[in-house]
């Protein structure tokens, strides 16, 4: 007599391995998108982290050089047309492109933010050739702020490299540059001993990813907009000199 047994075999069917299929694609799609979002807001943090570490330490050599300064030589030998507040500006026909405050012993000049430093003849530079971006001088003298009546630009546009200490990296696609820096006398007075209020804002050096009139990062809707490496922060301190 001959048995006849009857196996039920189980397995899956099309759909349900289908099924599967999309199931770990969504997932593994939703980890490289977790993991790509992660790197922006990772590069942004680090971008933020550098402009306020700049700020901090940029805030802290002000108020310790202002401490030393005497009010009444802030500047002097300056062209008071030239002066907005107490630093005075450097314009060229494209604008405003920086400026310089010379404290006594110590003068702060930058450049401000541009996109492509190389290519412009109107900048401060050091004596290497390279544009400055935002450098203390070794200036006992406060010469970087006299007139030079010899000289086409007014005021020294060139800089000794070995005088200078750079606050900011140096002027590049990917550096931070300044956007403003304004100082201005909050005292009455006119003595050795007075109050200062600076304020000084400092970005991402790409002109295009910001917007100028309000100074923020343009919004990502925007075809210029790079969110992820723009950045921009205002500083505010009071520095008071000492005489």
């Amino acid at each position: 007599m001959i048995t006849m047994h009857s196996y039920d075999k189980k397995g899956f069917t099309l759909v349900e391995l289908m099924l599967a299929m999309v199931f770990v694609s969504v997932l593994l799609l939703a980890i490289a998108l977790t993991a790509i979002q992660s790197g922006r807001l990772y590069n942004r943090g680090t971008i933020l982290r550098s402009i306020n570490q700049a700020g901090r330490d940029i805030s802290d050599n002000l108020r310790r050089d202002f401490l030393q300064a005497n009010s009444q030589k802030i500047n002097l030998g300056a062209d008071s047309a030239d002066m907005l507040g107490s630093v005075i500006e450097h314009k060229s026909a494209s604008g405003k492109t920086g400026g310089r405050i010379c404290l006594g012993y110590y003068s702060y000049v930058w450049n401000n933010a541009v996109d492509n430093a190389a290519s412009r003849p109107d900048l401060v530079k050091y004596d290497s050739g390279e544009a400055i971006n935002f450098v203390r001088v070794a200036d006992s003298g406060g010469n970087l702020c006299r007139k030079t009546e010899s000289s086409a630009s007014k005021y020294p546009y060139v800089i000794k490299k070995s005088d200078s200490t750079e606050l900011l990296k140096g002027l590049g696609e990917d550096t931070l540059g300044v956007h403003s820096f304004e100082v201005n006398k909050i005292t009455s007075g006119d003595d050795a001993e007075e109050l200062y209020k600076i304020s000084l804002t400092i970005g991402t050096n790409r002109i295009g990813e910001i917007n100028t009139v309000n100074q923020q990062c343009k919004p990502p809707s925007n075809d210029e907009e790079n969110i992820q490496f723009c950045a921009i922060n205002k500083f505010e301190t009071i520095a008071r000199t000492n005489g």
